[in-house]
């Protein structure tokens, strides 16, 4: 597989939800030695950022936010060792500062998935530990509709 197809197997798989493909895609990645900025700009930030964009166009919902959740737990796992295994200090996840519906949370990964492309390896490692960290321990409100018409 092209370190190019690589990256779209990575990428489609977060986004489909897919942890076994995405964990066997990122393992060939780092044994086909494909630099690390490339994994997080062309992949899993780009994942991020679709993933985002579909929470807040109504495409997204909280099954397919979990399934794209673990497929970012499994990428973090392989990718972890092998972004850390450098020498990289100062490692340290951002907090997870998303709050609200699930709009509000596509909003907050969509800005994340594109702020995140000029940071380093290092930095953007502690954007996916916290992203896939935050979405499997947040507790989403009820949709902003809904709210409205329990209230009535």
């Amino acid at each position: 597989m092209t370190s190019e197809g690589n990256l779209k197997s990575i990428r489609e798989a977060i986004f489909d939800g897919d942890p076994t493909t995405a964990k066997i895609s990122t393992q060939k990645a780092v044994e086909a030695k494909i630099d690390p900025s490339s994994l997080f700009k062309d992949a899993i930030m780009q994942a991020i950022r679709d993933i985002g964009v579909s929470m807040e166009e109504g495409d997204f919902f909280m099954p397919e936010v979990k399934t794209a959740t673990k497929a970012l737990l499994e990428v973090g796992e392989v990718l972890r060792p092998y972004v850390l295994s450098a020498g990289a200090s100062g490692y340290q996840p951002p907090p997870w500062t998303g709050e609200g519906d699930i709009d509000d949370i596509g909003s907050y990964l969509k800005r994340l998935g594109d702020d995140s492309m000029n940071l380093s390896v290092v930095q953007q490692m502690g954007v996916l530990d916290m992203v896939a960290k935050g979405l499997n321990t947040h507790e989403f409100t009820p949709c902003k509709i809904q709210a409205k018409e329990t209230n009535k």
